[in-house]
């Protein structure tokens, strides 16, 4: 072979190994999460971006986390520009955006959403290309409240067995929070009915000092245990912990493991959280999509039979949780799964019904 002919071989080589390069590339799976807040809350949406993560690390998918901040007039510019671009899968959550990506959803039918943290409207997306993810919460508050009120009588130092009170703070007065609340009561009353329970709303989703005074408040009032759901105002209400030595049960993620490693002292209180596993339903979301078992036109419901929801095991949890108490809590959990045990929800109560079992509660 004289040395033009090697070229053009040569050349020809690079050619469909640019081209083969180029075909991966476009085969490649393409998923953007447009986050309706900002990472770093420890909770609810770093456990959306661990989903993320996963997808790129263990699906080989192209992802980009789009976060909105907290400026809602932004999120339509948003939601269009991302639609108008070559994404597999848009995917957003949590109920102050559900119309949006609806209405965006039904305007793009040739697109694919997943919305989380909640059920699609198919009169509104009757394209069918959304697909709905929704947490059983309440099953993980459940959890919670039958933890927060064993505790009582568990023995430990820094709890008085004679102050039957317990604390649960929320972010917002919103279905989705109280379902967290709804369950936690059914916990607390299925393991002692006599237990009376303070509740209190931050009124916001990120206001970390409220949080932390609301929570000491309860703290002051004699709530021996609290249950934060308080999505990214949480370091608020473990500080809130910390700072009162008492005991407190986080939310969405295992709190204490994501802040343990850098600040100990501040994490040493917690002894649970009620998770809600945003990241792994994703994943198994976009999996299932890709592989044709699940859809975009159909609502999925998960929670503690799936492993979506439930307590959180750590260190910690085996620490402080006396052993009888932890075996205790997981013929519990096979009561519920088994159906045996009916936890109430939030959805489908009026304002005045969850008013009602609130107030019924207060000491």
């Amino acid at each position: 072979m004289n040395k033009k002919s090697f070229v053009v071989v040569l050349l020809a080589i690079c050619m469909i190994f640019s081209l083969a390069l180029t075909a991966n590339a476009d085969d490649e799976f393409k998923a953007v999460y447009l986050v309706n807040g900002n990472l770093g809350d420890k909770g609810f949406y770093d456990s959306a971006a661990s989903g993320m993560y996963r997808m790129r690390d263990e699906l080989g998918a192209d992802i980009k986390i789009i976060e909105m901040g907290r400026d809602e007039t932004s999120y339509e510019g948003n939601y269009l520009d991302v639609s108008d671009q070559d994404w597999d899968m848009i995917i957003s959550g949590t109920w102050s955006v559900k119309e949006l990506a609806e209405q965006t959803a039904a305007q793009f039918p040739e697109k694919n959403y997943i919305f989380f943290d909640g059920e699609v409207n198919y009169d509104v997306v009757t394209t069918h290309n959304m697909m709905g993810i929704s947490y059983l919460s309440n099953e993980s508050s459940f959890m919670a409240g039958a933890l927060a009120a064993l505790m009582l009588d568990s023995g430990a130092e820094k709890i008085d067995p004679e102050q039957r009170v317990l604390g649960f703070i929320g972010s917002m007065d919103t279905a989705n929070i109280n379902d967290f609340l709804i369950g936690y009561i059914d916990g607390i009353n299925y393991i002692d009915p006599s237990i009376k329970l303070l509740t209190s709303y931050v009124g916001s989703f990120e206001d970390v000092p409220k949080c932390l005074e609301m929570t000491k408040q309860l703290y002051n009032q004699g709530a021996q245990i609290v249950f934060a759901p308080v999505s990214q105002s949480n370091i608020g209400a473990v500080t809130a912990s910390a700072d009162a030595d008492m005991y407190l049960i986080g939310c969405d993620q295992d709190i204490w493991a994501q802040i343990n490693e850098t600040d100990p002292e501040r994490a040493k209180n917690i002894i649970s959280s009620a998770l809600k596993n945003v990241g792994d339903s994703l994943l198994t979301a976009v999996a299932g999509y890709m592989d044709g078992s699940m859809t975009t036109s159909e609502n999925y419901v998960l929670g503690l039979s799936s492993g979506a929801v439930g307590l959180a095991y750590n260190e910690n949890y085996e620490a402080l949780v006396p052993e009888a108490i932890r075996t205790q809590l997981e013929e519990i959990k096979a009561s519920v799964i088994a159906g045996d045990i009916k936890v109430r929800t939030a959805f489908g109560m009026t304002s005045e019904e969850i008013a009602s079992i609130r107030d019924a509660m207060k000491p």
